[in-house]
């Protein structure tokens, strides 16, 4: 569910080239969105060799301009302060809720946890009948030195029949190296403690992946999805210590309710 600038002074920059009245919102302040859940499949954590079934969220809830729902790897709440037919910007902030943790992986043994911490964001996403395509940046902003990530992503879309869409594309992430020294680096009471040799992870390409969907809208209120992403960590990341397989492979199957 896909739902993907550093933080503060990009939103400051868009929203000051962004001519305010073109932001203002038709529609109507109803309460819309879907909420509902799923399974799927992913790796421990990002490089890891071995896989684990979990629970997957599917939400997403707007009320005029404003919007809580997953933002890249965020759970995130947020404005449009841009909205017409084919361009949506965006900024509000967010975090992973789930980030990796020791106890993920045996691997992991003696690396710590990593800490939940807010992250501001800014999104951009163009899309028509046949194309979606999209930018999201975000930063740290809760001083736990997680640094900036950029994750880009461009998607063929296919209206097979009235209830069934179809979609593939790929995407590319990159990040500065405090995110990848968090998420990838090695220090050295983490070596210490864990075995793993000393690693200092740079900023560079993160990963560049693969995902293809499809929805199908099995009444007016109800829908199923399906979603697999294969990526391949690069660089930094596919040199650490901590990956033992730098090729990943995520699916999952989900069931939301519109309204």
């Amino acid at each position: 569910m896909r739902a993907i600038i550093p933080a503060a002074l990009s939103a400051t920059l868009l929203a000051a080239l962004v001519p305010l009245s073109a932001s203002a919102d038709d529609n109507a302040d109803t309460l819309h969105g879907f909420i509902g859940g799923g399974l799927g499949v992913k790796p421990a954590y990002s490089g890891a060799k071995d896989n684990k079934l979990s629970f997957v969220p599917a939400l997403k809830v707007e009320y005029g301009s404003f919007f809580i729902g997953g933002v890249d790897t965020l759970t995130a709440a947020g404005w449009k302060f841009y909205d017409t037919d084919r361009w949506q910007l965006s900024l509000g902030v967010g975090s992973d809720l789930f980030p990796r943790e020791e106890s993920d992986d045996d691997h992991l043994k003696g690396m710590g946890d990593i800490s939940v911490t807010p992250r501001a964001f800014v999104s951009g996403t163009y899309k028509n009948g046949f194309f979606t395509g999209g930018a999201i940046l975000t930063q740290d902003i809760g001083g736990n030195d997680q640094g900036f990530r950029f994750t880009t992503y461009a998607h063929a879309q296919w209206q097979a029949t009235d209830d069934l869409r179809l979609f593939a594309g790929p995407s590319v992430s990159w990040a500065d190296s405090d995110y990848m020294q968090t998420q990838y680096g090695v220090s050295s009471a983490q070596s210490s403690r864990s075995g793993l040799q000393r690693y200092d992870a740079g900023s560079g390409l993160e990963q560049v992946g693969l995902e293809l969907g499809a929805d199908y809208q099995i009444t007016r209120s109800w829908m199923v999805g399906f979603r697999t992403f294969a990526s391949h960590l690069e660089d930094h990341a596919s040199d650490s210590p901590v990956v033992e397989d730098a090729d990943q492979l995520r699916y999952a199957l989900f069931l939301a309710w519109k309204f």
